[in-house]
């Protein structure tokens, strides 16, 4: 459409790009990691999407959350991001869940097709369900760990739970995912191998890590379509 997307042909191959285009995936969380991931794989020419999110815009969230503007303020993020994705392809389907991921909510993800489903959120209980949600139903899955106080970019990558260090939110899920018997060598996450900067007492973040997250979210999400 109108050549968007020539320079992603022209980088992947019109074969590879086709495949791409017709994925669904499916983002929880639609704030500094989250955010930046959609934005990217929009702009990459993926047109489907379930996005969920059941916060509204605050003022502090303008820092580092690249989908929302001053006037987002007090807006439904779900909403505002369905905005902001038609505003760069017209042409995008984006299924919107404004609900918070708990037994209850996580519901409305059954019987979705997904291809991909992505957690971006900073609830540990509600980082389970979607673990096991994403094994029990063969989805292809990966999960934030914590970017807040870290300003390192080249510090964030991909890897497997179990090989995770220096983060107290990792240590939680580890924790928790062993409870919950799930295999934490099977559970891909993005983490910081950065120390903290603070002692995170309070959750103090720019731009630079989250987006770092959301865009190494976005490039392994490509590269597991075109290269798997």
């Amino acid at each position: 459409m109108d050549n968007i997307f020539d320079r992603t042909i022209g980088l992947f191959g019109e074969d590879n790009f086709r495949k791409l285009e017709n994925k669904t995936i499916a983002i929880i969380g639609l704030g500094g990691v989250g955010g930046t991931a959609f934005e990217a794989l929009v702009r990459t020419g993926i047109k489907n999407f379930v996005i969920c999110d059941f916060d509204k815009v605050d003022p502090t969230n303008l820092n580092r959350q690249i989908l929302f503007t001053y006037d987002d303020i007090g807006k439904s993020k779900v909403e505002c991001a369905i905005k902001r994705a038609k505003s760069i392809n017209p042409e995008v389907n984006v299924i919107g869940i404004e609900t918070k991921i708990d037994a209850e909510g996580i519901k409305k993800l059954e019987g979705l097709k997904l291809d991909f489903l992505v957690d971006a959120i900073d609830d540990v209980k509600a980082k389970i369900l979607l673990t096991k949600f994403a094994q029990e139903n063969d989805i292809p899955f990966l999960m934030s760990l914590g970017m807040a106080c870290r300003m390192k970019v080249e510090d964030v990558t991909v890897t497997k739970l179990n090989r995770t260090t220096s983060d107290p939110l990792a240590k939680k899920i580890r924790y928790e995912a062993k409870e919950a018997g799930l295999d934490l060598s099977k559970i891909n996450v993005v983490f910081s191998k950065e120390e903290r900067m603070t002692d995170g007492v309070k959750l103090n973040s720019i731009m630079f890590t989250p987006s770092a997250a959301g865009l190494n979210i976005a490039s392994y999400v490509v590269s597991y379509f075109i290269y798997k």
